[in-house]
């Protein structure tokens, strides 16, 4: 299903002519394959020229689009880069299996609830072994006793090498029935995987900082259905009296904007909110910029869903906590909606920054899935809207705007948010998230006075572990 356009209303959006792409296969029978590549570039191409943020950088590119091009790679070699050829745009994808896509994305999904790190093994880069840095709850890894700090060095029964892991870490340890792990200790579990909801509120606690109360909160995806328990858990936060807040965002790649406004609403002053003030700002594409110019999005306490199973209506009164500082907790594993959120706060809200760099991912996308666009453009598209038989499971995720605060500032853009508190996550450190000793955590508590009369200054971690292979992090922002 492709996402409502919230900026754009319909009688704007028919506005975007159509230009199927060159001609048809000159087979004069063509064959299913030759068919689905056909509109599955159709598709493709019209998507990215109507709604890419660079399209006007990739113009030509564009324009020489052939319809029987193998298209994951097309738009993947199409993606806007620099002047020295490096890619700035390391995000917009065609998906084959959309649905897998989609369902990830909303925390919904065949898995075995399992999140780990990579890591040499030692200073001879021959083996590779996986750290546990988190289980989701009621997950088969949950149930089978998995924690933090586990390490596994097999899969069934394969030892982790660089020629293997990337390929044992996207298939084995992501997917399939079922996986064998072997753990450093020797011991072995098998897990069975299951269809679950990855709840993204990993954990919340609330510590006593000499008198004063500080909230914390793990959130790893900004997934729509978590909207009303991020409003509960905030009332429940302005109810025990907190003022200030850690948010661990560490391992969250992102999500759907409209979350990270429910949450946003929570966490900027009230006043702001009440006077519905600018949160944030949108940039896109010249043909979208001529249409409805630059957009902004006010604070509001009511909020909207609607999908395929109807109208979801939220508010956000009396679940305004009254922060005076944010404490967040990042890595490069904080991107996107997750950087979009620090961003848009920063006006208006003290923000301590402490761990690594953030992703550096700017931009909002859309996800657009080929059957629904063959249905919306049938006027325009004649005989070519048969292309919706010959597209089913095929989607686009298209970068779509560049995101900015109320000033027009993107503050993570090109190469992320920089912490005022450099500290290493250490998923071996002995200690499990929420823990007032864990690596990351104890600077925040530290900076917010937990334990001491005077905040000590902010330590490394002991970083026990040896050298981190960097995995590709899931990074989105979906309008």
């Amino acid at each position: 299903m492709t996402h409502p356009f919230r900026f754009l209303a319909p009688a704007a959006l028919a506005l975007l002519l159509m230009s199927p792409s060159c001609s048809k296969p000159e087979s004069p029978e063509p064959t299913q394959d030759q068919l689905e590549r056909y509109y599955v570039n159709t598709f493709a191409c019209n998507t990215m020229r109507n709604y890419y943020l660079w399209a006007d950088e990739i113009a030509d590119g564009l324009e020489a689009w052939k319809t029987d091009e193998e298209p994951v790679g097309k738009v993947r070699a199409l993606r806007y880069k620099d002047s020295a050829g490096e890619e700035v745009d390391r995000w917009t994808r065609l998906y084959e299996d959309f649905d897998t896509f989609y369902n990830g994305v909303n925390g919904k999904r065949t898995s075995y609830g399992l999140s780990y790190k990579l890591y040499y093994t030692d200073k001879t880069r021959s083996r590779i072994m996986a750290v546990v840095t988190y289980t989701y709850a009621g997950s088969p890894a949950r149930q089978a006793g998995l924690k933090r700090g586990d390490i596994i060095l097999e899969v069934n029964g394969k030892t982790l090498t660089p020629d293997n892991y990337q390929q044992v870490s996207a298939g084995e340890l992501s997917g399939g029935e079922s996986v064998t792990l072997t753990f450093a200790d020797g011991s072995r579990k098998t897990l069975e995987s299951a269809r679950l909801y990855e709840d993204p509120i990993l954990l919340t606690r609330i510590f006593d900082c000499q008198g004063k109360k500080v909230g914390y909160l793990h959130y790893t995806s900004f997934t729509l259905d978590s909207c009303q328990q991020l409003i509960d858990l905030c009332r429940s936060f302005k109810g025990r009296e907190v003022t200030e807040l850690i948010l661990d965002l560490r391992y969250n790649g992102g999500g759907y904007a409209l979350t990270e406004e429910v949450l946003a609403s929570m966490l900027a002053p009230e006043q702001e909110v009440l006077a519905g003030s600018i949160l944030a700002t949108e940039v896109y594409n010249s043909t979208l910029m001529e249409i409805s110019g630059m957009q902004s999005t006010p604070l509001t306490m009511d909020y909207s869903i609607e999908d395929e199973k109807g109208k979801t209506l939220f508010s956000t009164r009396g679940a305004n906590i009254g922060i005076t500082r944010l404490y967040a907790i990042v890595d490069s594993g904080t991107a996107s909606a997750s950087e979009s959120l620090l961003c848009e706060l920063y006006p208006y809200l003290d923000i301590v920054l402490i761990g690594g760099r953030t992703h550096g991912k700017f931009c909002s996308g859309l996800m657009v899935r080929a059957t629904d666009w063959y249905k919306q453009y049938a006027d325009q598209l004649g005989a070519d809207a048969q292309g919706k038989d010959y597209v089913a499971g095929w989607g686009l995720y298209v970068m779509y705007s560049r995101f900015a605060d109320r000033d027009g500032v993107t503050r993570c853009m090109p190469n992320g948010l920089t912490p005022d508190y450099p500290v290493t996550d250490d998923p071996a450190d002995g200690f499990q998230l929420g823990d007032p000793q864990e690596s990351m955590l104890a600077v925040a508590l530290e900076l917010a006075g937990y334990g001491s009369p005077a905040p000590a200054p902010a330590r490394r971690s002991r970083n026990s572990l040896p050298e981190e292979i960097p995995l590709e992090h899931p990074a989105f922002r979906i309008k």
